[in-house]
């Protein structure tokens, strides 16, 4: 994939010892607390809206929200879908799932009320459009931008989780999620008379505008990722923001001309198929660069045979666990060790091919922050390979290499 050598040696085997693997730290203290703050402000955001949107009681509530839970459980597995062969810490889905649900929904309260006062002290509009402008305008702008900020937030705070579009794809498809989880509870509230049809349409027929609108900014942002100027996030990502805008608004406009729900789906169906299509396109793409990267490490004597079939798919990979647990146990070891250690080696794989590609877009491959990451990487992978094959030299978090 490029003229640039991977200038590295070959791992060394010691001999293996008793003492429980104690695997090293994935994250620093940095990224906890950026986790939690999120989330713990996220809460607080949910909790604070919660009474704005029900009018049903506690006990009605509960139960809308086990209802509004529906969709979310049937989209989060789309999203592990697309998110398979290269997944995102668990941590990011929460932070981006709580940015949706909890922030950006009490942001776009106070912005679509702001809109609709702008539009009703219009004399210039007749009824009509004092009433669909909100809808069809405002709401897409005001939700789309307040969604939005929770991706670029996602860009800047954990730069190294977001490695292209498929990654943007899936942080802006949680934020979605959250954001309709939160506004199905309002509007299963607002219309409780009629729970069963406005289930029907919002849950059942129409679970997918917000995260697929969303996640159109986050396919910008992931693009630029891997762009060569850090810059080109704000061109990139206000692409994908107009993108989340008209689909958001296309939607609200089939629903203001009151169609049916057969004609909705019509109306719909092609989106549905082109985000397929397109969601599909850019996974396979993504794993042809992956492994492209990989086969120059394999090369040059850093990834054997055996570790790139296994990289390649996700059985290979859990059968993969299954084998290092087992040698590692006959070996003397334990076999969670072998298990966990192997995991950790699939996942730090994944991040050096993904570090690298970042690197070749933007032609700082040979630069030395580069380099000494790069050196890092593979010093930890080396050193899992030594735990999960039972020829470790050391064990435990102090001695271990750390990214």
């Amino acid at each position: 994939m490029s003229e640039q050598g991977i200038r590295v040696g070959a791992p060394h085997h010691g001999h293996y010892s008793a003492p429980r693997f104690v695997e090293p730290a994935k994250h620093g203290i940095g990224f906890y607390i950026a986790v939690v703050s999120i989330i713990a402000v996220a809460v607080a955001g949910f909790f604070y809206t919660l009474p704005l949107i029900s009018f049903e009681g506690a006990g009605v509530t509960f139960v809308l929200i086990l209802l509004a839970l529906v969709p979310v459980v049937l989209i989060l597995i789309l999203i592990k879908w697309i998110d398979e062969w290269e997944p995102e810490p668990k941590w990011l889905y929460l932070v981006a799932f709580a940015w949706g649900a909890g922030i950006s929904t009490l942001q776009s309260i106070v912005g679509n009320q702001r809109f609709e006062e702008i539009v009703g002290a219009r004399t210039d509009l007749d009824a009509y459009q004092q009433a669909a402008l909100p809808v069809i305008v405002g709401a897409p702008i005001v939700e789309e931008a307040f969604k939005g900020i929770g991706v670029l937030l996602i860009f800047f705070a954990f730069r190294k989780n977001f490695n292209g579009p498929v990654d943007g794809i899936v942080y802006g498809m949680l934020i979605g999620v959250g954001f309709a989880f939160t506004e199905n509870i309002f509007y299963f509230g607002q219309f409780y008379d009629e729970l069963g049809a406005v289930f029907q349409a919002r849950a059942i027929e129409n679970p997918f505008v917000h995260p697929l609108a969303t996640a159109l900014t986050g396919m910008g942002a992931g693009f630029a990722s891997q762009g060569r100027s850090r810059f080109s996030i704000v061109p990139m990502s206000m692409v994908g923001y107009a993108g989340a805008v008209l689909l958001h608004g296309l939607h609200n406009f089939s629903a203001v001309q009151d169609m049916g729900s057969a004609q909705r789906l019509g109306y719909q169906l092609p989106i549905y198929i082109a985000a397929v299509a397109l969601i599909c396109y850019l996974r396979v793409r993504e794993r042809k660069m992956v492994l492209g990267v990989l086969s120059e490490y394999a090369l040059a004597g850093w990834i054997t045979g055996n570790e790139m079939a296994m990289i390649q798919t996700v059985a290979n990979r859990d059968s993969a666990a299954t084998w290092a647990g087992e040698n590692l146990a006959r070996a003397g070891g334990n076999q969670q060790d072998g298990v966990r250690a192997m995991r950790r080696f699939q996942e730090e794989l994944l991040n050096l091919a993904n570090a690298r590609v970042s690197a070749l877009h933007r032609g700082t491959v040979n630069a030395p922050r580069v380099r000494a990451e790069e050196a890092r990487r593979l010093e930890l992978l080396a050193y899992l390979r030594e735990v999960f094959t039972g020829h470790v030299q050391h064990t435990g978090g102090q001695n271990a290499p750390r990214v």
